[in-house]
């Protein structure tokens, strides 16, 4: 097939089919919208149901995290947090998680 000059990008490839590939199944827009983050209105009412200031519960989340790194680096396995209440103070442990035998 012989491409004419000075032709736009569409009318060169007018009429021609591509053939159906992985790449090209793959990257079709199948005019869906998928969020896969959470919207942020989402988030806000996850953080309002813990009832924490944003500030204090960015606090916990990091404190949590690196109480999971020195678990996870001494112990060497899966982490279960307890969490007790003892008057007006909240305590949260780590300890080991049960294995679930799979039959």
């Amino acid at each position: 097939m012989k491409i004419k000059k000075n032709l736009s990008d569409a009318d060169m490839f007018r009429g021609m089919e591509e053939e159906e590939s992985f790449e090209t199944a793959i990257l079709t827009d199948d005019s869906r919208n998928r969020k896969f983050r959470k919207n942020s209105s989402a988030i806000k009412k996850e953080a309002e149901s813990m009832m924490l200031p944003p500030e204090a519960q960015e606090k916990l989340n990091r404190c949590l995290l690196e109480v999971s790194m020195e678990w996870l680096k001494d112990k060497g396995g899966d982490v279960e947090w307890k969490v007790i209440r003892e008057g007006l103070s909240i305590i949260i442990k780590p300890a080991p998680a049960k294995k679930k035998v799979r039959l």
